[in-house]
Formats: C-alpha cells, structure tokens, sequence
C-alpha cells in the first residue's frame, strides 16, 4: 500500500490550516462543494496514536471474511500492494473513509479526527480500522472489474451503487457472516429500504434524484437505502454470493426483484 500522511504530518506540526484545507480531498467529498472541518489542536496526540496503529494494521493487512473475500477478489492482495491511502484530518462528519478518485487514480482515504470521536465512544479501533479497511478495498477490488459509471445517468448510478455498496457493507460488516443470524435485521430494515429503493429508480426530476443519489449512501446507517437494500439482499443469499457477483450490475438488480 502506497500511505501519503503528509496532511496529518502538517496538522500534527501545527502547519497554516490553509496548508491543509486547500488539498483536493476536500473538493471532492462531495460534488460541486468544497467541505472542510478545522480540526481540533487539542487531539493531536490521540491522533498520531491512531495514525501509527492504522499503519501498522495496513502492513498486516488481512480482510475480514477473508474466503468470501478471496473467492470474490482472487487478486486482491496484488491488487493492493498499488493502493493509494491518504491519512488526513478536515473531513466532516459523517465522511471517515471513503474513496475518491482524482488524477486518474483511486485513493482510499481516512480521516483520523473521526477516528478519534470513535475511540472516545468505546469503539475498539484495530476492528474498527480493519472493517473500514475491508469496505474500502472491497470497493477497489469491485471497481477493477465494474468500473465506476461515467455517464450522468441516474439509474444507471443508483444501480451501481446498490451493487457496489451492499458487496462493500456485507463484507465489512463482521467476521464469519456465516454465522451470524439476519433474520431480525432483514426483518426490521430490508423492506423498507428496497421500498425506498424501489420508488427511488421511478424518480425522474434531475433535482430530486442528486438528492437520492446522496441520500442513497449517506446519513444514518440504515437510511442508507442502496447500500442497505443491497447488503440484506445478499446475506439472504450467501451460498450463491460468487455466482451473483460474477453475474454483473444488472443481473444483480433482476435477482433484487427491481
């Protein structure tokens, strides 16, 4: 993996805050705004822990799932090794890893301050770093094979979404899904967010489905309607999660029943 911590080396030498909200990340988190959070001075050494315990999980890396991951990704470790992470601070709530592309290249990028709100929530933060990590480089993995849509259209990028995002979530969710029980997490979300689904891909006002396709994936875990609709989908199909990956975006949203 290819680690720039040059912006929380600034922020941790107390560098020009200018220095850190002028980089392209911030131009990126969401498109057409320029989002940026001065981050707090007073988490600079609980941020430079955290930083140093990332890095040490992305040396040692190993994927939660890691046979589902394997069997889905069989080159993910290749795959990988080219990875650009950035490590930062500035990014707003809820933004704490995501990837961006820009330059004709795909980062991963982690926002360290968030990490800090989560260690002061309890949260164990190595797990924590390695489903981040795992949702992350699923998504890198997928977009080797499925690229990123690059056409406006908004069907076509909601659909990628749901594709996308439910291989993302499940896999990070825990280790050894096999053995968790769904059944009252299908059963209290997963109507309700294919029904949003469902009435999202009827929407055909411009300004309202920029709105859905932000709400899609964003906010609260479970309004996240795509990500969401798409994950419970394939925890209910676990045994033939190869065959519906391999079957492409659009067998993946007939499966779905849309």
């Amino acid at each position: 993996m290819l680690v720039d911590d040059s912006i929380a080396l600034k922020y941790l030498s107390g560098e020009n805050i200018d220095k850190i909200s002028n980089h392209w990340v911030f131009q990126n988190i969401e498109k057409g705004k320029h989002l940026f959070e001065v981050p707090d001075d007073a988490k600079r050494d609980e941020v430079n822990k955290i930083m140093i315990s990332i890095k040490k999980i992305l040396s040692d890396f190993i994927p939660l799932n890691e046979d589902i991951y394997s069997a889905l990704y069989p080159h993910w470790k290749s795959i990988i090794e080219d990875m650009n992470v950035l490590l930062l601070v500035g990014c707003p709530d809820p933004y704490d890893a995501m990837v961006r592309e820009y330059g004709g290249k795909e980062y991963v990028i982690f926002d360290l301050i968030r990490f800090c709100d989560y260690s002061e929530q309890g949260f164990n933060i190595d797990m924590l770093v390695r489903q981040l990590i795992t949702h992350e480089t699923a998504h890198l993995c997928l977009h080797m094979k499925y690229p990123i849509p690059t056409s406006d259209d908004f069907l076509e990028q909601l659909k990628y979404i749901t594709f996308d995002e439910g291989f993302a979530h499940l896999l990070s969710f825990k280790d050894n899904l096999q053995e968790f029980d769904f059944s009252t997490m299908i059963k209290e979300h997963y109507n309700q967010s294919f029904i949003k689904l469902q009435e999202a891909m009827k929407e055909n006002d411009w300004q309202k489905q920029r709105i859905l396709l932000n709400e899609c994936n964003s906010g609260s875990y479970w309004d996240k309607f795509a990500s969401i609709s798409g994950k419970l989908f394939l925890v209910s199909n676990l045994e033939k999660i190869e065959e519906i990956y391999n079957g492409g975006i659009d067998n993946f949203i007939a499966y779905m029943g849309l």
